[in-house]
């Protein structure tokens, strides 16, 4: 081969590197198992603005979410310690202010499964760039869950200001978090880095002890005899770094409690929030039997449904593991907020749209569409507790909308 036509191969194989990443960064949570989205936490109406914003300018994430009652077993879940933070690449953006049903998330909380929350995340611009920007849940011991992300535009901000983080301490005074305590930083990293070396420079120029050596030395003349390798000098020596070492920590501790007399310690309590009761508005669902099928790459749902209401329901939409399955016939109930993406819009055909006042029917749902190849859910055949779980939508004839959970076991279908 040519050097010309390796070049060529390299250009092309950079080429679709550089169009894949956009994906690959976007949607970290792919490689999440799929029966861990399915399963866990249940996010929707996520809404971010605004989907363009300049550095300095905050940008809001809204939305709802309801932990599923079908939680994996062995899988640690909310109802022990959860925190609610956002997820970017990397320090592009700052949490102004996080809550959950009113309840502001400056420490840990608990969710119980099956119950309603709603959350707010504040975020401001640090540098420009196109973000992907998410919500995430960290549930203890068992990880981050990540809800669906939109793309984010950050300019420049006018004149190209840098950014400041301006903020009025408990004394009145006003610090730059950008900056405050960098200098001292600096300084303790320039202070261990010489003494490191000097420790260095000692045993392996002065001494000329490099550590192999040193260890073929000792297994060739036993360990009972080892200490004589170890000089009076070398003793003093190590003493001295071992005294200056702790007299710069203490030094240092002495130093902050002089200029910082009024600390407050990182809090590690956690605070309560009542979970809302999911509004299933008198519709009993029962699922009877569900497949996968890998060629046609949908979910078939058989289910019996009941409105114990008294007004007609109307199915709208199922979603699952971020993913939205719209039913077509009844669009209209369904909004689709700006840079929204994860959206089948015509994903989702049922066999009966309308359930009536005391109805009883049997409803077979099909969510089917080529995201669930997109997203890698057709790894939940190969999941050792075969369920699946989602967010079944409805409407009645005066707008409003109700919603339950369900799931159940998953049969895959190959052919």
């Amino acid at each position: 081969m040519s050097s010309n036509a390796r070049f060529l191969r390299l250009l092309g194989v950079v080429a679709l590197l550089a169009v894949m990443s956009g994906e690959v960064f976007a949607h970290g949570e792919r490689a999440q198992l799929a029966s861990m989205r399915m399963r866990t936490m249940h996010w929707f109406d996520i809404k971010v603005e605004p989907l363009n914003a300049k550095v300095g300018e905050t940008v809001v994430l809204t939305g709802k979410f309801v932990p599923s009652v079908h939680w994996p077993e062995q899988l640690p879940n909310t109802e022990d310690t959860v925190f609610l933070n956002i997820g970017v690449p990397g320090p592009k953006f700052i949490r102004v202010h996080s809550e959950i049903n009113g309840v502001p998330m400056i420490r840990s909380t608990a969710l119980k499964r099956g119950e309603l929350y709603e959350f707010k995340v504040v975020a401001r611009a640090r540098v420009a760039g196109r973000y992907h920007i998410h919500p995430l849940i960290n549930v203890k011991d068992a990880g981050t869950l990540v809800g669906k992300g939109a793309w984010v535009e950050v300019a420049e901000a006018d004149g190209d200001a840098p950014f400041v983080n301006d903020i009025t301490t408990m004394q009145g005074d006003v610090i730059d978090l950008e900056t405050y305590g960098l200098e001292p930083v600096k300084f303790f990293h320039v202070v261990w880095l010489i003494i490191g070396l000097a420790f260095l420079i000692y045993w392996l120029v002065l001494k000329k002890e490099v550590f192999i050596p040193r260890y073929m030395r000792i297994a060739n003349m036993g360990n009972d005899n080892a200490n004589s390798l170890i000089t009076r000098q070398d003793f003093f020596v190590s003493g001295a770094f071992f005294t200056l070492t702790l007299a710069i920590i203490m030094g240092g501790y002495l130093w902050a409690e002089s200029k910082h007399p009024i600390t407050i310690p990182l809090q590690t309590g956690k605070v309560e929030v009542l979970g809302d009761v999911v509004p299933t508005g008198g519709l009993q669902v029962d699922v009877e039997s569900a497949r996968y099928q890998l060629t046609g790459r949908s979910l078939e749902m058989r289910t019996r449904m009941k409105n114990t209401g008294t007004s007609p329901l109307r199915i709208a939409e199922f979603v699952t593991a971020n993913i939205r399955f719209i039913n077509g016939e009844a669009s209209s109930d369904s909004v689709i907020f700006p840079g929204e993406e994860m959206v089948a819009a015509d994903g989702l055909s049922v066999s009966v749209d309308v359930i009536g006042p005391g109805e009883e029917v049997e409803v077979v749902l099909k969510a089917e569409d080529a995201l669930w190849e997109k997203y890698r859910m057709t790894g939940l055949i190969y999941d050792p507790d075969s369920r699946f779980a989602g967010m079944l939508f409805y409407y009645d004839d005066n707008g409003n909308r109700f919603f339950q959970e369900i799931g159940g076991a998953i049969l895959p279908r190959f052919f």
